[in-house]
């Protein structure tokens, strides 16, 4: 190999280096075939009690530990098949204390976009990432507020493709996913922190109809 090529081989390898992407970790994740007729999929996760945007010492919330590259995340049972466009309220509430990088914690959407009854990213499907960094306002006690669906004016969401949608005055973040992804069906949801060491609490999730607010 010429001396040229070395050089420039090492060249690009320094602005590969440089280059920030998201610390997503390689790690086992959920999976909705494993929660089907089981308990919610968890790892690194749980409902503890004394730590809830309610206050007192009864309240719960879904506590999330990890240290990088290991993951934490908590999966929702029985949420999956409808059309992404009849979703109508994706809620949640975030007490965020650990080091926290690269859309971490968020939720992840998977979505069947042709609603062909399976899911698969190398055809065409995709992941949403639900981020209460780029979609939140501050509430009381250092906990944030996400409105996924509602948010009109601070709120940004993106998806494995790449794409990204933002609410502004042509519309909001979320009608922008769904314009996108018009035949889309929700395959399944989960929340997962995978760039973070230390803990983050989330509380208040609301799923359409479904509320969680303690332990099943």
């Amino acid at each position: 190999m010429s001396i040229k090529k070395v050089v420039g081989g090492l060249a690009i390898l320094s602005i590969l280096a440089l280059t920030t992407f998201p610390a997503f970790a390689a790690s086992p994740r959920p999976n909705r075939t494993s929660v089907m007729s089981a308990t919610p999929d968890t790892y690194n996760a749980s409902w503890v009690t004394g730590v809830s945007q309610d206050g007192g010492p009864k309240g719960q919330s879904i506590k999330l530990t990890s240290t990088q590259p290991d993951i934490a995340y908590y999966s929702f049972r029985n949420w999956w098949n409808q059309k992404l466009s009849d979703i109508r309220k994706v809620r949640a509430s975030w007490l965020l204390q650990g080091a926290n990088s690269g859309g971490s914690p968020r939720f992840s959407l998977e979505l069947d976009a042709d609603a062909n009854g399976t899911f698969d990213e190398n055809n065409g499907d995709v992941v949403v990432y639900l981020d209460p960094a780029t979609c939140s306002v501050p509430a009381t006690d250092g906990w944030i507020e996400s409105d996924f669906v509602g948010n009109t004016t601070n709120c940004t969401i993106t998806d494995s493709s790449g794409a990204t949608y933002a609410s502004d005055s042509t519309g909001t973040a979320w009608s922008k996913l769904v314009a996108a992804y018009p035949n889309a069906k929700v395959w399944f949801m989960f929340v997962i922190q995978d760039a973070t060491s230390g803990t983050n609490y989330v509380d208040r999730i609301m799923l359409d109809s479904a509320f969680f607010t303690k332990a099943p």
